[in-house]
């Protein structure tokens, strides 16, 4: 039976789900790329794409949104480890618990206001107001989604680091002091 977490060699299912999410991400990437690929071609023949510009900037948003949660277990996102380099293990576990808390609070509030938002546009039908009416609710789930997943990766880590094991691919690969 696979675990929900797993700190130790196989993957877990929520590594799974980041992966996944960030394939999604990599996909609306390419999504934009063949947009405005298109877009060009239909200029070049006296035409255009409706809403291309709608698209492309709700497949932006897909991207960065889903793509959070790999990219912080990776270690991708920038972390300020300047007080990291320069303090006692113990104190320093202490300060990542702290931020990490700090974060899972701030993303959950995100979280929670950000699906308000989007049900509100499901229940009031709001439609973008480009050549296609899409409905709003639509484009505004991969943020939701993208900062819920952030928020389960980031609780993940919480509890590797209170156990012990950090579960992020070279959390401190980038301190201070440590080249």
């Amino acid at each position: 039976m696979r675990t929900l977490f797993a700190f130790g060699g196989h993957m877990s299912i929520t590594t799974f789900i980041y992966k996944l999410s960030g394939y999604f991400s990599a996909a609306f990437l390419a999504g934009i790329g063949v947009l405005i690929l298109a877009q060009i071609v239909a200029r070049l023949l006296g035409t255009q794409i409706p809403s291309a510009d709608d698209f492309a900037a709700w497949s932006m948003a897909a991207a960065v949104f889903l793509a959070l949660p790999q990219t912080f277990l990776s270690g991708g996102h920038i972390r300020v480890t300047l007080l990291f380099g320069s303090v006692p293990d113990r104190l320093r576990r202490l300060m990542d618990v702290f931020a990490t808390v700090v974060a899972i609070a701030t993303l959950s509030w995100s979280t929670w206001y950000g699906a308000e938002y989007a049900y509100e546009s499901y229940v009031y039908h709001d439609v973008s107001q480009g050549i296609i009416a899409v409905p709003l609710w639509i484009p505004q789930i991969s943020m939701v989604l993208g900062l819920l997943l952030m928020t389960v990766a980031l609780t993940e880590r919480l509890f590797s680091v209170l156990c012990g094991k950090d579960i992020m691919i070279n959390p401190d690969e980038d301190l201070v002091g440590q080249e």
